[in-house]
């Protein structure tokens, strides 16, 4: 069977879509101005030159517009990750999780009016999660966090690699039976289908990068003049709780270019020994 050439859009259709994309511009343009309550669909009419009931044909309300508006930008910082990820190896694991961190933080701190959009208001239904998964702005926020989840994944699943190193499971409390089912329920929406320890760990490290890179948007962050630092910082204590020492791949700068390998706390061990049999003294590995 022959593949079927989509139609073309009509004039109509065009004209449609180039409006839409105005309207969403309009608005977004008043969040960076003045925050979440700063959009108005008369403001955004007048400033159009449309009348008011006219654009209801294309927004019937303003939640609906504010929608919209999150599920591009759950897009856009997807796609913003991606690209930074993808300046990586595929097999560069541990680089790609840290680009991703970073690239989050990048974005979020250049975006703050639409971080506080898309991660400070609560849509109807997003509370208790009673809408399904596929239905927008939902599956844009699911989109974002495959994200983290297929890299955390993919982290976890390494050592079956030639070039791979096992991970050593993490110590968590006791869980309830109704925890650890929801833990690992959430791990799979988001691609992250890993043992309970792994997702109570990935679910941890997200609270503190969330918290962290919010504090910093909010301007609630203590630190002002090395906030890079800090992160960078807290990066390398997580990653410590795998046994990963991701100075080297940071550099000494705090740049990291993914230059350098990860290692663990084996690989360090093995280094020392080997050093030992040679006659020389290793020099210590900093911890991180």
């Amino acid at each position: 069977m022959e593949p079927v050439t989509p139609k073309p859009p009509t004039r109509r259709e065009r004209v449609h879509a180039a409006t839409l994309a105005e309207i969403k511009a309009v608005a977004r343009r008043q969040l960076t101005a003045g925050g979440p309550d700063a959009i108005s669909l008369r403001a955004i009419a007048r400033e159009m030159g449309m009348g008011a009931p006219a654009l209801y044909r294309y927004f019937p309300s303003l939640d609906a517009l504010m929608t919209a508006l999150n599920v591009d930008l759950y897009d856009e910082l997807r796609e913003y990750m991606q690209a930074a990820c993808d300046t990586h190896a595929p097999t560069d694991y541990v680089g790609r999780l840290l680009t991703a961190a970073r690239a989050f933080r990048t974005w979020a701190v250049g975006h703050r009016a639409e971080f506080t959009l898309m991660f400070a208001s609560v849509s109807p239904g997003a509370a208790d999660h009673s809408l399904p998964h596929d239905v927008e702005p939902f599956a844009s926020h699911l989109r974002f966090s495959t994200v983290f989840g297929r890299l955390f994944r993919a982290l976890y699943v390494q050592d079956d690699t030639e070039r791979g190193f096992p991970l050593p499971t993490p110590q968590i409390p006791p869980l309830s039976p109704a925890l650890r089912d929801e833990l690992l329920t959430c791990s799979r929406h988001i691609g992250a289908d890993v043992p309970v320890e792994f997702a109570f760990l990935f679910l941890s490290y997200w609270i503190r990068l969330y918290g962290l890179v919010a504090m910093e948007v909010y301007g609630q962050l203590p630190i002002i003049h090395s906030s890079t630092e800090l992160f960078d910082a807290l990066l390398i204590e997580m990653a410590s709780q795998l046994t990963v020492d991701i100075g080297s791949w940071l550099g000494p700068d705090g740049e990291g270019d993914g230059g350098g390998a990860a290692r663990t706390g084996a690989e360090d061990a093995a280094g020392s020994e080997s050093a030992g049999d040679a006659g020389g003294a290793a020099a210590p590995h900093a911890a991180p």
